[in-house]
């Protein structure tokens, strides 16, 4: 049997496949991808240390530049402190004011700084020039010329009272009473003895009319001094006598309003028996009678309140009192008796009014 020969036969070459040939190129290192993330990140963590390393040293540096900055200024405020007494020395105040300027615009502020104003005032002060007094010329007083005093005989000065009489008596026909007044004042106290009926008619007639006039317009006070000088020239007009006493009678009152309620009502509650229609005297009245019951009810004395809240109601009606008095009187019956005092004028009754102008 013949064996061909392998080497003159045609031969396909052998290929060798590696079974794991595929899963390697499947199943490789790190790909390019990832390779290039790590870089990035690695330069980022480089760049990180770069920038914390330079911000150390920049912060370093600024600590030791405020220290620096501190050390030259402590230098500086010592150095300008330490001026002051040369300053003062050679008495130079500009340059003294001027270290001051400088040193008042620091914060906080320079310790020394308190003493320069007064050291500087001080300065100014010595500084002033000496005011030498100037001498003043010494007045030898000359002797007065005496003069003797001659007795002038009355009357030789003369006054033309019968002009001022015509002017006073013009006034009264213009109802011009204060200037009638004023006129025959100086007629009087001219000569006393000029026309003397006629002149102290005039002046009661003027006086009286003012008078009245004065207590219609309120003013009691200045209406009752007028109607005093009215009754020394001669009577009183019909009803002047009984406005001045209730005017009287109200200006007492009122005078004791605040001071002692207590007086104060009775002066109020006799006027209020004369005339309670006499200008703003129930109201008065009432308003004294409450203030006394409030300062009953502030010593927590209800049933003395009670009472003046009820005489207050008997005057004027007010809800708001009538609410005090219930409430006072409450209290009263819960509280033991102790005697109530009695009420100031309770007694009296309102009179029927008399018409003004009659007494």
């Amino acid at each position: 049997m013949t064996i061909p020969n392998d080497d003159t036969q045609p031969r396909i070459p052998r290929v060798t496949i590696d079974p794991e040939a595929e899963d390697e190129s499947d199943t490789g290192g790190p790909g390019c991808l990832t390779w290039g993330f790590v870089g990035a990140l690695a330069l980022a963590f480089a760049l990180a240390i770069v920038v914390l390393a330079g911000a150390a040293g920049w912060t370093a540096g600024q600590r030791e530049a405020v220290r620096s900055a501190d050390a030259t200024r402590s230098v500086e405020i010592a150095t300008q402190c330490a001026a002051f007494a040369g300053d003062v020395a050679t008495r130079n105040p500009t340059l003294l004011n001027a270290r001051y300027a400088y040193l008042a615009t620091l914060t906080p502020a320079v310790p020394c700084l308190a003493a320069i104003p007064a050291t500087a005032t001080a300065l100014f002060l010595t500084s002033q020039p000496t005011v030498t007094p100037t001498p003043t010329a010494t007045f030898t007083p000359s002797p007065t010329p005496q003069f003797t005093a001659t007795a002038r005989p009355a009357g030789s000065v003369s006054y033309d009272l019968a002009a001022l009489l015509d002017e006073a008596q013009a006034a009264m026909t213009l109802s011009d009473w204060p200037a009638a007044i004023e006129t025959l004042d100086v007629i009087i106290g001219l000569n006393p003895d000029f026309e003397t009926a006629t002149v102290r008619s005039l002046m009661s007639r003027a006086l009286n009319s003012q008078a009245s006039l004065l207590f219609r317009s309120g003013q009691l006070a200045e209406a009752i001094v007028l109607t005093d000088r009215a009754e020394e020239f001669g009577p009183l007009a019909a009803g002047l006598n009984y406005e001045r006493y209730v005017a009287s009678l109200y200006l007492d009152a009122v005078r004791l309003e605040g001071t002692n309620w207590s007086v104060a009502i009775q002066a109020l509650r006799e006027l209020y028996n004369v005339a309670p229609d006499y200008q703003d005297v129930r109201q008065r009245l009432f308003n004294a009678y409450v203030a006394y019951g409030n300062a009953f009810v502030s010593q927590s004395e209800y049933c003395p309140a009670y009472q003046q809240f009820e005489a207050a109601l008997g005057v004027l009606y007010d809800v708001a009192v009538a609410a005090q008095r219930d409430n006072a009187n409450t209290i009263c019956q819960q509280a033991t008796p102790v005697g109530l005092p009695p009420v100031p004028g309770a007694e009296l009754t309102p009179a029927a009014i008399t018409p003004v102008g009659q007494p």
